[in-house]
């Protein structure tokens, strides 16, 4: 039995036809793990009834769920440095709401955390191991992506991007506050300042599947994004040393 306690950071925006599944799905798995955990979902702006959906359904989850937010949409990035505020964890986990990275895959995160003494295990579609059903338009945004990190940065690890990610607390107290980004490059800048701490990274296998939507997300202008916040990190980690 994992005997230390686990957070978990949800944040939603305008999820209020997935949000109740997700938090049962999530809390089934951790009730089988025999883990102790809290669930924080964090209302990124919503203005759909995710709030509300969340808020009326909290008598149901034994104490095990809260709800946090505010009142515009400022981005993934900064929904998870506010939600960090209010863990209690020795681990922090992030999982996305759409549940595309069913939480059931925590239990090899976990070991890889074990085994390796890592800081951060973070899901990866180009590992080996991977299962990823994933349009092929969307596998060619990554390879680009994973190529121009490459060259930019020398992180040392294959993909940024993916969605569940574990963190020892400790390591990520101490990188988050120097996180700008707060929308599309967030995961990147956050790495980034890991390794630069000094801190171990290891990828773990993902199995990825679209199972309560389709990838339609992605448009121009969110490439257009990424790749402003991608060169701002470059010149505040090379030009202005910014993490050191």
């Amino acid at each position: 039995m994992f005997k230390e306690k686990i957070s978990i950071l949800i944040p939603a925006f305008n999820e209020e036809e997935n949000i109740i599944f997700t938090i049962n799905e999530t809390l089934e798995v951790f009730k089988k793990l025999r883990i102790d955990y809290e669930l924080i979902i964090i209302d990124d702006g919503s203005i759909d009834n995710t709030y509300k959906k969340v808020q009326e359904s909290l008598y149901n989850f034994n104490g095990k769920v809260k709800i946090e937010r505010y009142k515009l949409n400022l981005g993934k990035g900064y929904a998870i440095k506010y939600g960090f505020n209010f863990v209690s964890g020795d681990y922090v986990l992030f999982l996305d709401a759409d549940l595309d990275l069913h939480p059931s895959q925590i239990t090899n995160f976990l070991k890889l955390m074990k085994n390796h003494k890592a800081d951060a295990v973070i899901g990866s579609k180009r590992h080996k191991d991977s299962v990823v059903d994933y349009p092929k338009s969307r596998k060619i945004l990554s390879n680009v992506y994973y190529f121009l990190i490459k060259v930019l940065f020398g992180l040392p690890v294959k993909d940024t991007q993916t969605g569940l990610k574990l963190f020892r607390y400790e390591a990520l107290k101490n990188s988050i506050s120097k996180i700008v980004v707060k929308r599309y490059a967030f995961d990147l800048e956050l790495l980034i300042v890991l390794h630069k701490s000094g801190y171990k990274i290891v990828e773990c296998p993902i199995y990825l599947k679209p199972t309560r939507r389709y990838y339609n997300r992605i448009w121009l202008k969110d490439i257009y994004h990424t790749l402003i916040d991608t060169l701002a990190i470059f010149y505040r980690l090379h030009i202005k040393k910014y993490y050191r």
